[in-house]
């Protein structure tokens, strides 16, 4: 099925010969909050409002289509130091078997049973969840992302902007992190691959600082447009953008049309213009980037 009503999380399906059919569906932002307090009640968690990752709750357009006012899923932050993997687990299976599904149907099991109820994936534990807690309302996939550093994780799973979306920024992230001889790494922070990967730096201002200058902070981390904002004063700035601007234009993007920024090449053409004596709009850009 391909309609916006059924595209979420795709961990709970049923497969049937070559049709698969998602048991799980979006979720409308009203939807959302509802939702998470019948999980807390029903759990005994305590998720609130900042463990809710990227776009999960936020996603509001008056007059929009339903996409911009639904989620695929719902992301949780969750601090493995407080509610360990294996508790999450019990308490979801525990709640299964008292409604009455039979223990060989809870679990998912890898690719040969996909109709479970919770699945156990790594840093991730899924769950088919009830929308309001009434199974009459369909399911959406609930994705408990396990770590030990939860402000870390919030910072790497931030939502995008109109213009950018998470992945976006993402992939900015990465970019920089390899311009400046790291990697960064989405559950541990700024890496150095030439040292067995130790971690740099965990904190997000610290890895500000790395990625953007000496002058940033956390805040410069949010979006592609404010770490645009800083980076177009920085020597490097090309270089740095590189891989990202490549990626930006096999999805018809680009820099931010905002940030006006001019090339290494731009640069000195105006040098050279300034020192001639010659009229600034004579100057030929060969960037594009300053909108006239």
């Amino acid at each position: 099925m391909t309609s916006n009503l059924f595209e979420g999380g795709n961990v709970f399906k049923k497969v049937d010969g070559g049709e698969v059919t998602p048991l799980t569906q979006r979720i409308a932002t009203v939807d959302v909050q509802p939702t998470i307090d019948w999980i807390n009640s029903t759990f005994g968690f305590k998720f609130i409002d900042e463990d809710m990752l990227g776009t999960t709750g936020k996603k509001t357009k008056e007059d929009g289509t339903f996409e911009e006012n639904s989620s695929g899923d719902l992301d949780l932050n969750v601090d493995t130091r407080e509610l360990p993997k294996e508790e999450i687990i019990a308490k979801l299976t525990a709640w299964c078997q008292k409604q009455g599904i039979p223990d060989l149907e809870i679990m998912n099991k890898g690719r040969t049973f996909t109709q479970g109820w919770v699945a156990n994936a790594g840093l991730q534990v899924h769950f088919k969840t009830p929308i309001r807690g009434d199974v009459a309302n369909g399911f959406v996939q609930t994705d408990f992302m396990l770590t030990d550093n939860p402000n870390l994780q919030r910072g790497a799973k931030r939502g995008g902007t109109e213009n950018y979306t998470g992945a976006d920024r993402a992939v900015l992230l990465s970019s920089l992190a390899r311009g400046r001889g790291y990697k960064f790494s989405p559950t541990k922070g700024i890496v150095d691959p030439n040292n067995g990967d130790n971690v740099v730096a965990d904190d997000w201002d610290e890895i500000a600082k790395i990625l953007l200058g000496p002058n940033a902070r956390e805040a410069d981390t949010h979006t592609v447009e404010s770490m645009f904002a800083v980076l177009k004063s920085d020597p490097n700035y090309e270089e740095l953008i590189a891989p990202w601007k490549e990626t930006m234009a096999k999805a018809g993007k680009g820099i931010p049309e905002s940030i006006a920024v001019e090339s290494l090449a731009d640069k000195q053409l105006r040098r050279i213009r300034e020192l001639s004596g010659a009229p600034l709009n004579s100057v030929v850009m060969s960037s594009g980037a300053f909108n006239r």
